[in-house]
């Protein structure tokens, strides 16, 4: 069975495979918490899934080892996630989804025997690295009930968020993308009654910890999320997200936190307008937040409205100075409004005086290069080479559509030959280039 579990862990799952997994499983049996332990040492893996084939196996294999018993409800799936979720041991519940994520996420704890509740989504894992660190923590005995906050490593491609991260060297084999953002939430808590999840997107345990008593602390082990990498089944997700949000906000009247939820969802959708004019709402209740006027900036940005992109990074940089994020948003915004030598000069004073940032750095070589600093940008380049690999293409050519998209193809053709000429270049480079050229040409070099 441990061996069958790994293969499809490792390579998927076909037909064949899963019915001898089934039939193997239904012989053992489901994972059970075993009578013989301390029952103060065990823990439940609780899951809500749907339509999860695709990454279920994967965060099953990672838990098993260090969970009691593992609890799956699922909310409707028309795949072949619960014959997976069977063969790894789960007890599978069905529920009938109600567009209450605290709803199912109560019923699956109602399920659990572990004296621990640990809470998982099917596109996370968690390393081998810190499975000792996560017994320990089960292990542990307190005059007092504790319940433990993971960060979340939310994975992705994009380099340009708050809170973005380089990948380290630590989780080699549980890191994906760019890089990640991170997020914190309540994961491992007593399996008592009175705990219990709270509203119904975006979920929390946190409100009924607090009323119950219990102390939350800070775990060191993260959770490795891959959901983001998936575009299209990212946006499946952020649009059941998005929907419940709305409602959320209706229900919640002026809640910072619920317009917050949903203006985020909204960028993250791509409904930049809506996005800004919930950002404009958070700030008539809370004037000097500068996460809302930098991600306005971000939307102005994307929907090519760059004045406005620089006002608004301004406004987040007078709140908060050494925002970063803030300080790429208004650079950003200069660089497609052909200030160069501006934008040079941010994001200088960015690198040298507030930490290095990757993104930054790769604006600044663009920056560098758009403004023809020969002394410069090719040592740069070079660098970041080194230190994004392939991803230094892809990262070229997106800018270069910006600037196209912005009306600069002059600015787009010099970034381009810059990438050729530096051996960055791909075949879309090569393609775009021509592309650009050709735009030039018949637009009689006025681009």
């Amino acid at each position: 069975m441990a061996h069958i579990e790994d293969a499809i862990a490792s390579f998927g799952v076909d037909d064949g495979i899963l019915s001898l997994a089934i039939t193997i499983r239904e012989l053992l049996g489901p994972k059970e918490i075993d009578k013989t332990r301390d029952a103060n040492n065990t823990a439940s893996l609780c899951m809500i899934v749907k339509n999860e084939e695709a990454q279920l196996a994967r965060c099953l294999k990672s838990v098993q080892p260090v969970v009691d018993e593992m609890i799956i409800v699922d909310t409707g799936s028309t795949d072949r996630t619960k014959d997976i979720a069977k063969v790894f041991g789960a007890k599978l519940y069905d529920f009938k989804w109600t567009d209450d994520f605290s709803e199912a996420r109560n019923y699956c704890i109602s399920k659990a025997k572990g004296r621990w509740i640990f809470i998982l989504d099917a596109d996370e894992v968690i390393s081998t690295l810190d499975y000792k660190q996560f017994q320990t923590i089960v292990k542990r005995t307190s005059a007092k009930s504790v319940a433990y906050q993971f960060t979340t490593r939310n994975y992705n491609f994009a380099t340009n968020l708050i809170g973005w991260h380089a990948n380290g060297e630590k989780y080699i084999n549980e890191n994906a993308g760019q890089g990640w953002t991170g997020s914190d939430k309540v994961r491992l808590f007593p399996n008592q009654p009175g705990i219990r999840f709270k509203y119904p997107v975006h979920e929390l345990v946190a409100p009924t910890l607090k009323r119950s008593g219990v102390e939350v602390r800070k775990c060191a082990i993260p959770v490795h999320h891959y959901g983001r990498l998936n575009k299209g089944e990212s946006d499946r997700k952020g649009e059941t997200y998005y929907q419940i949000g709305r409602k959320k906000v209706d229900e919640m009247a002026d809640s910072e936190a619920a317009l917050c939820e949903l203006a985020i969802q909204a960028e993250a959708l791509g409904k930049h307008e809506e996005s800004i004019e919930l950002w404009e709402r958070l700030i008539t209740i809370h004037p000097e937040m500068p996460i809302a006027f930098v991600n306005m900036a971000t939307a102005y940005m994307y929907l090519g409205e760059y004045e406005k992109a620089v006002a608004f990074a301004e406004k987040a940089l007078k709140i908060a100075p050494d925002m970063k994020e803030a300080h790429y948003n208004y650079a950003f915004g200069l660089v497609h409004l052909g200030r160069l030598k501006e934008a040079i000069i941010v994001l200088e004073k960015q690198i040298n005086g507030l930490s290095e940032y990757p993104p930054a750095a790769f604006l600044l070589a663009v920056a560098y290069c758009l403004d023809k600093r020969e002394d410069v940008w090719p040592g740069s380049f070079n660098k970041l080479r080194q230190s994004m690999g392939p991803g230094l293409s892809v990262a070229c050519s997106e800018f270069a559509k910006g600037l196209v998209s912005a009306r600069r193809c002059n600015y787009a053709i010099i970034l381009l030959e810059a990438a050729i000429k530096s051996k960055n270049g791909n075949n879309e480079i090569h393609a775009l280039y021509s592309e650009c050229l050709n735009l030039r040409k018949s637009s009689g070099g006025v681009q």
